[in-house]
């Protein structure tokens, strides 16, 4: 902004009383380059042409950038054109045609200025959202490269194809021309290179390399990163850069893979080069490690199960079983799929071919089938055995593991003893109690075509699965019972709220009938105040007949509240508007009803009070949410009240019985209520003066989850 000659001819002599009032402040002297003293120097100084726009931007970009607040760069640059406005205020007191040609010239400037600073605080916002965006896509990347090397480590046998695959994920990933993974052979002491994403060396993989040889086996003999900008200029790094043909590799980045178990082994060597000259980051050398040690992990296990028997391989493999079944049944509160996974996984674990859940009655006298796999829906559907017949019978009598060969056809309580093609293909059985703290809840039967018992250890597998699925369907019908008790006691309290709320509407029905027959204007008056107040309740009540009980949204409060004082007490020759900003704090049903009476209250001073001699106006009620705080405020634009009566009103003394309901009820909040004027901190609606002074009654209490 250009400042004219005349305004700087005119200031320009006060520079010196102009630079103690911003001295005054900050408090300080100015600080050369500071928002003040660029200021004082663009409006006073004879050399200065127009006030940096650029500087002002930069300001409230780098503001952003360090997680500055907006409002607070706004409040002192307000806070200095208001003291130089004072200055000139008392300069120019006689003239004061001239002073406020120079108030139009400061607002004009004060407003160009906050605009930059707020332009560059959306630009620096906007900058640090790419920038992290960005960020945040490398990372995601990287994580996905991680993932598929472990993927592929955890899933592939061939240790080759495995290196090969990680060597070009690696590559990829970094943007680098070759990734060489070498093992180490302790015996020999020699690194052996195993997989590379590009050129061999020699057109072979068996190029070895000695401890402390090359940059390779520089790392494996020290045991620690290298990091080199140019391999070329150290003569030990560059025969192995030269090794592969063609034109050397340069920027290097070697790291030892080493197995950290209960001793540190040497397991190999990974390394990534680049034809140019470069410098590794720490975040790529982070992204290495990691594949190094997925590398290490990877060769070790591979190491140990080779060297384990057919018979630990075996016990690996059913523990994993087990494991996943576990995890499979406690990832789900579905009672149905519970059961299915349990019969289906049961068969799997125990190599059998079908399996059944028999759950006990009530009674404790029968047991029925709760779920099945394998076995004929039909059949079982109706199937019905008491306790102590059949294998299942007796395994619910005893609580114990029943196990038994060819016993159907002996059996005449069997359900299978009636059916000879299902009992010529089963064989074997396994009845397992499910119990739960003692208490059996029925069992599990695995039957199996072959002729022969569970090993002990097959046994206790089956044992411990069945022990972890009894926990799991007792877990998942008190979910259910629960979820009932939930939605019971959901509707009876929703119907307890829409009766509350028509014994409100009847009580406001009654006090409207006194109304209109009661002659006193001022009780007619009050009892307007009381039938707004229940109006409000019942609203409020019949908000949570209809929502979920145990909260409320604040601007869903707020519009019920709205809706009924706008139809009570605005008056006809009026034109009051309202407008309830969205505000999406949840509120406790506990604070429900006092919120309700609170904004009904300043709702009601504000028609009352605010719009006392007003044809127009409105009243604005927002709500946000500070260090745990909800900050409910019910603004308006009329007059207000004096300001005798906001002090009053602070000290308690002499309130009436609005603002003394209001401070009562949000006491029992934990919170405090205060009543001012002053403008709006944002844009203020259309047909509003930028400048125009509001009365703002504001109620803060803490938010007390679940309360």
């Amino acid at each position: 902004m250009t400042q004219s000659a005349n305004l700087k001819q005119l200031l320009t002599p006060h520079a010196a009383r102009l630079q103690s009032s911003l001295q005054r402040i900050q408090g300080v002297e100015l600080t050369p380059g500071s928002d003040a003293d660029i200021l004082l120097q663009a409006l006073t100084a004879p050399d200065e042409q127009s006030v940096p726009i650029a500087h002002f931007e930069q300001e409230g970009n780098t503001l952003a950038r360090g997680g500055g607040k907006l409002d607070t760069q706004l409040s002192e640059l307000q806070a200095y054109f208001q003291a130089l406005q004072t200055e000139l205020q008392a300069i120019f007191a006689a003239e004061p045609s001239q002073f406020i040609s120079m108030i139009g010239d400061l607002n004009h400037l004060q407003a160009e200025l906050a605009l930059a600073v707020t332009r560059g605080y959306q630009q620096g916002i906007e900058e640090q959202r790419n920038q992290n965006s960005h960020v945040n896509q490398r990372l995601e990347h990287r994580l996905d490269a991680l993932q598929r090397i472990n993927g592929v480590s955890n899933s592939a046998t061939d240790l080759d194809q495995t290196l090969e695959f990680i060597a070009q994920v690696v590559a990829e990933e970094l943007q680098a021309d070759l990734c060489s993974i070498f093992l180490y052979d302790e015996l020999q002491r020699v690194l052996t290179l195993r997989a590379t994403n590009g050129p061999r060396p020699l057109g072979s993989m068996h190029f070895l390399l000695r401890l402390g040889e090359g940059y390779s086996g520089w790392v494996a003999d020290k045991g620690r990163t290298l990091l080199h900008n140019d391999a070329l200029t150290d003569p030990n790094y560059a025969s192995e850069a030269r090794a592969y043909g063609g034109e050397p590799y340069r920027g290097i980045m070697a790291l030892p893979i080493i197995f950290f178990g209960s001793a540190e082994r040497l397991i190999g060597v990974i390394s990534v080069q680049s034809k140019q000259p470069r410098d590794f980051t720490p975040e790529e050398v982070n992204f290495v490690e990691v594949t190094a040690g997925t590398i290490a992990l990877n060769i070790e296990n591979g190491r140990l199960y080779e060297q384990t028997d057919e018979q630990l391989r075996r016990k690996v493999h059913e523990l994993a079983t087990i494991h996943r079944v576990s995890s499979i049944i406690a990832s789900t509160l579905n009672l149905d799929e519970v059961l299915q996974i349990i019969t289906t996984q049961a068969v799997h674990l125990s190599g059998a071919e079908r399996s059944c859940i028999f759950e006990l009655d009530p009674d404790r006298q029968r047991l029925h089938v709760l779920a099945h796999y394998g076995l004929n829906a039909k059949q079982v559907g109706k199937l019905q055995i008491k306790v102590g017949q059949c294998c299942a019978g007796r395994t619910v009598q005893t609580g114990r593991p029943n196990m038994a060969v060819d016993c159907f056809h002996a059996d005449e309580h069997c359900f299978i003893h009636d059916d000879p093609m299902l009992s010529s293909e089963i064989h074997s059985v396994l009845c397992v109690p499910l119990k739960v703290k003692q208490k059996i809840l029925g069992c599990i039967c695995i039957y199996s075509s072959h002729r022969h018992l569970l090993s002990p250890e097959q046994m206790q597998l089956v044992i411990t699965f069945a022990n972890e699925a009894a926990i799991a369907i007792e877990n998942a019908r008190l979910y259910e019972e629960t979820r009932r008790g939930l939605e019971l006691k959901s509707v009876l309290l929703r119907e307890l709220h829409h009766r509350v709320k028509n014994n409100l509407a009847t009580v406001a029905g009654i006090l409207s009938l006194q109304r209109r027959r009661t002659k006193s204007p001022e009780v007619r008056h009050i009892l307007a105040e009381s039938v707004n107040r229940v109006q409000g309740l019942a609203a409020t009540h019949d908000l949570l007949a209809h929502e979920d009980v145990s909260e409320g949204r604040v601007d869903d409060i707020a519009r019920k509240i709205v809706g009924v004082a706008n139809a009570n007490l605005s008056p006809p020759d009026k034109r009051i508007s309202f407008q309830v900003e969205p505000c999406p704090i949840v509120i406790p049903s506990r604070a429900v009803t006092i919120l309700a009476l609170v904004i009904n209250e300043m709702v009601s001073n504000a028609i009352k009070h605010g719009m006392a001699d007003q044809q127009r106006g409105i009243v604005i009620i927002r709500g946000s949410e500070e260090d745990g705080n909800a900050i409910i405020q019910v603004i308006d634009s009329g007059k207000g009240p004096s300001t005798e009566h906001i002090e009053e009103s602070a000290e308690g003394s002499s309130e009436g019985l609005g603002l003394s309901l209001i401070k009562h009820l949000i006491i029992d909040l934990g919170g405090r209520f205060s009543l001012r004027r002053g403008p709006l901190p944002i844009q203020p609606p259309a047909g509003q003066e930028p400048d125009q002074e509001y009365t703002i009654a504001e109620v803060r209490f803490p938010l007390r989850r679940g309360r």
